[in-house]
């Protein structure tokens, strides 16, 4: 479903994506993991076409996502963003169905799409008209989460979907991101420092480190990876090749 060949990028002197080669299969659930500024979310930009890569080429479905329009492109999408990122002046049910109602769609259809979306994720019919500052942390997340599937995309991003959140909710959204995934058949890439995480969503798993995918590998082989990075990264250590965890 995603595949990226020789992708790079730069930032001035600093370069984040050394020569990039991935595969993403169809319906895969896929998790990045990496210390932070090692280039994830970039790489995740870089995929949407909100970053242009300096070189590589990346293909959604075997297309050239040069050749796609911007618009089609990201109509494919959905995205959860690691602050939720819900618009403050809109309720939650036009959170939800935000596509849904640029694309025209009748708003009492709209809304109650939004709240049938919000039930799929645990959340009640009342919480539709409630804006999210009436909303607690983990009610946000849920909600954006919502959004994310609401308009059944082919492709979710999941951008460090359990930050600020306690261990039981984290593990609430690691659940019902795991259940959408497989319920929509949809292809995923999460990045992530949760290791619960990780071993919750994730079928494959690669590790990003100065620029390059170190390993990548099925979840159930993380433990016995043979990787000095993957075996620093999940175990927490100071020592190890990842010195800039030092």
């Amino acid at each position: 479903m995603i595949e990226l060949r020789g992708l790079t990028k730069s930032f001035g002197a600093n370069t984040v994506l050394n020569g990039i080669d991935l595969d993403v299969k169809r319906g895969e659930s896929l998790v990045v993991i990496g210390g932070s500024g090692t280039g994830k979310s970039v790489l995740l930009k870089c995929i949407l076409g909100l970053i242009d890569p300096d070189s590589g080429t990346i293909r959604i479905d075997s297309q050239d996502v040069t050749r796609i329009p911007r618009q089609a492109l990201l109509s494919r999408f959905g995205m959860l963003f690691q602050g939720g990122a819900l618009f403050d002046s809109l309720p939650v049910w036009q959170n939800v169905a935000f596509r849904q109602l640029k694309g025209r769609m009748p708003r009492a259809i709209a809304k109650a799409h939004a709240i049938e979306t919000l039930a799929r994720v645990g959340l009640p019919a009342r919480t539709a008209d409630l804006y999210p500052a009436e909303l607690s942390g983990g009610m946000q997340k849920r909600a954006a989460l919502a959004r994310a599937i609401a308009a059944q995309p082919e492709v979710i991003f999941f951008d460090e979907p359990t930050a600020g959140l306690d261990p039981i909710m984290a593990g609430v959204i690691n659940d019902l991101i795991r259940e959408a995934v497989t319920d929509l058949g949809a292809t995923a890439i999460t990045i992530t420092h949760d290791m619960t995480t990780v071993r919750t969503v994730a079928d494959r798993i690669t590790l990003l480190h100065g620029g390059l995918l170190r390993w990548v590998g099925a979840v159930a082989d993380l433990d016995q990876s043979g990787d000095a990075y993957v075996d620093q990264f999940i175990h927490g250590r100071s020592q190890g090749p990842i010195t800039a965890l030092r």
